[in-house]
């Protein structure tokens, strides 16, 4: 076992079985309310290949 599972199996058995399962159900519920990160959506770069046609200009004004 890792050491922080270590530290919490340590702090649940020195209480009751009923602490212990509030603590935990506890834990599992602040887990829930935490939602990841959303991934920024990205346009794909089109794969690399012949140059093609198109051109353009541009003037600075």
């Amino acid at each position: 076992m890792s050491e922080p599972l270590h530290c919490i199996a340590d702090a649940l058995a020195d209480g009751t079985q009923s602490a212990a399962a509030a603590a935990l159900n506890s834990l599992g519920s602040q887990k829930d309310q935490r939602q990841p990160a959303k991934k920024a959506l990205k346009t794909p770069l089109p794969p690399p290949g012949p140059p093609s046609a198109v051109s353009s200009d541009v003037e600075w004004v």
